[in-house]
This record gives C-alpha cells, structure tokens and sequence, in this order.
C-alpha cells in the first residue's frame, strides 16, 4: 500500500468525514478525464462512492480496504 506522505486521508469511519473520504476513494480509484466524470449532479459523493464500490473490480477493493487496515494500524500503534 503506497504511504500518502502531506494531510491524513479522511477515514470512512468517521462521520464528518464520509463525504471527503468517499470523493478520495473516487478520485484515486475511479477512472476519471473530467470532474463530472466522478458524480452525476445532485448526487451526494458518499452515495456515489456506494455505487462504484459495488461495481468495482477485487483489486480496487482490496486497495480500499488496505486504506482502513493503515488507519487501523496507526490507531493500534498510537494506543
């Protein structure tokens, strides 16, 4: 899993946080040329995120999960 090396990346376990995480996970995983390439207008990025998720291959899931098993990691170490 690569390291993102700046600002922490917004964890799916946090409640304020859903929106910017699910427009990350979009970001990096879906394929994308234009901004409207991410979400269809009036649609939430969480709601959006839970779309791609279901219909992305088991690699792109993998990464994903791998993201939370870091937070997890990091949480387990700082304790």
């Amino acid at each position: 899993v690569p390291v993102p090396i700046g600002p922490a990346m917004p964890r799916r376990d946090v409640k304020d946080l859903k929106q910017k995480h699910a427009r990350l996970m979009l970001i990096l995983f879906k394929p994308w040329r234009h901004a409207s390439d991410l979400r269809s207008e009036g649609q939430s990025w969480h709601d959006t995120y839970l779309l791609f998720r279901d219909k992305c291959s088991q690699f792109v899931q993998d990464a994903i999960d791998n993201i939370r098993i870091l937070h997890e990691c990091k949480d387990s170490r700082d304790a």
